[in-house]
């Protein structure tokens, strides 16, 4: 008799505090934990993301050869802007046409708006086409071969918007069967291929990246003038 377990004398409420305690220290030292981990990893982050040189893009150009394509397209944009920041305060002296110089003062797009852009190349994969299209983009249009970039830049969006590859459905004709003198008819669907499109923080930058090239372009002729 010794040996039997008196449940009169277990106290379930108890128990069920005590557990109760137990999983709500646990969940707070997961949440505690979680949050001292994300905030390690975006103080790590922010200390990666070192500042960019800026130079007037006449001397970016002369060292562009040298310079691989991650610190080109990095260098390239936060050049670009800098150089808008500085011509949007005189733009109504500046010799250009009426459309450029509305341009010019206008607001040139903030570079955590194309820092996505910069990230794709940074951390491109092997062979991966889209990096390699920014790339060429940006050594274009500092090489003032404007129309190579406007076609660089339209293989890396129009070359990957979905009605031309896929994503939706068609009705095609197989002609008579044997047997059969009706002409046979299939539904068929075009498998949509992923876009870099489809990422709206790389959308925004793309759209970013098209005002710079037309500011590079607007202002070529100041830039020669120098």
């Amino acid at each position: 008799m010794s040996n039997f377990i008196n449940f009169n004398s277990f106290d379930v409420k108890k128990a069920l505090k005590r557990k109760k305690g137990q999983i709500s220290s646990d969940s707070d030292s997961e949440q505690q934990a979680a949050a001292k981990a994300k905030a390690k990893a975006a103080a790590k982050a922010k200390a990666e993301k070192k500042e960019i040189p800026v130079e007037p893009l006449q001397h970016l150009a002369v060292s562009a050869a040298e310079l691989p394509g991650a610190a080109l397209v990095a260098r390239f944009l936060s050049c670009a802007r800098a150089e808008w920041q500085q011509l949007k305060a005189k733009a109504e002296t500046l010799e250009l046409q009426a459309a450029d110089r509305a341009l010019v003062a206008s607001e040139p797009p903030a570079l955590e708006q194309l820092r996505p852009l910069i990230d794709l190349v940074e951390m491109r994969a092997p062979d991966d086409p889209e990096s390699e299209k920014v790339e060429k983009v940006c050594r274009m249009s500092l090489a003032n071969e404007h129309l190579a970039a406007e076609k660089a830049y339209l293989e890396l969006t129009i070359g990957n918007s979905k009605w031309p590859i896929g994503g939706g459905e068609f009705l095609s004709s197989d002609g008579p069967q044997p047997g059969n003198r009706m002409w046979g008819q299939k539904l068929r669907k075009v498998k949509e291929t992923p876009s870099i499109l489809d990422n709206d923080s790389q959308k925004n930058a793309i759209q970013g990246l098209k005002r710079l090239l037309s500011f590079v372009q607007a202002t070529e002729s100041w830039r020669k003038a120098q």
